[in-house]
């Protein structure tokens, strides 16, 4: 199904504005040890949640800013139809409509975060990178989404059009704001 590639990413762009938002209203008001406080024994706080996202969405500015700023990239299309493999990356990492998240999925050790971070280290970054891969998407308007590949966290053996992962960051992001919110539920009671 194909849809306008303006209105995709104008989508894309929502999204991660609404997630810096959703992350700056669930730790506003925390105090720094109830931001480190993890969940339970073995599981993340709300700041290792935000920086395993933050680590994440760096590793797609990094890749994004590489091939972007190749000279010779395809001109944008009009429409974006995307791929089934951006799609299914996507399908195992977005949680459903209800919140619950499909499956549990292992955190490669380079996006494991520390164990004590500082909130306000930790915020500025999630900021900052999200804004970063908001002008990245903005770049992005002037090339074909559906042409670009680009390196995955699993590195340059798979690659992901750039349409498809975008899908698959806002699916990620997306999975991690469920726990962050189950993670403050935890931890505030």
């Amino acid at each position: 199904m194909a849809i306008s590639t303006q209105k995709y990413l104008d989508g894309v762009i929502n999204e991660l504005e609404q997630a810096i938002s959703r992350v700056e209203n669930l730790t506003a008001n925390l105090d720094e040890k109830t931001l480190n406080l993890p969940e339970a024994d073995g599981k993340w706080s709300m700041l290792q949640c935000i920086e395993h996202i933050t680590l994440a969405t760096a590793v797609y500015v990094k890749n994004f800013n590489e091939k972007l700023n190749d000279q010779q990239l395809p001109a944008a299309a009009d429409n974006y139809k995307g791929h089934w493999k951006g799609k299914m990356f996507a399908k195992m990492n977005a949680p459903k409509p209800e919140g619950e998240i499909p499956m549990k999925l292992k955190t490669f050790k380079f996006l494991e975060p520390k164990s004590q971070l500082n909130s306000n280290t930790v915020m500025a970054e999630f900021k900052r990178v999200n804004e970063q891969m908001i002008a990245l998407v903005e770049k992005s308007r002037a090339v074909n989404i559906d042409r670009i590949k680009v390196p995955t966290t699993l590195g340059s053996m798979v690659k992901l059009r750039l349409g498809e992962a975008l899908r698959f960051i806002i699916a990620h992001t997306q999975r991690h704001l469920v726990q962050l919110e189950r993670i403050k539920n935890t931890v505030t009671k």
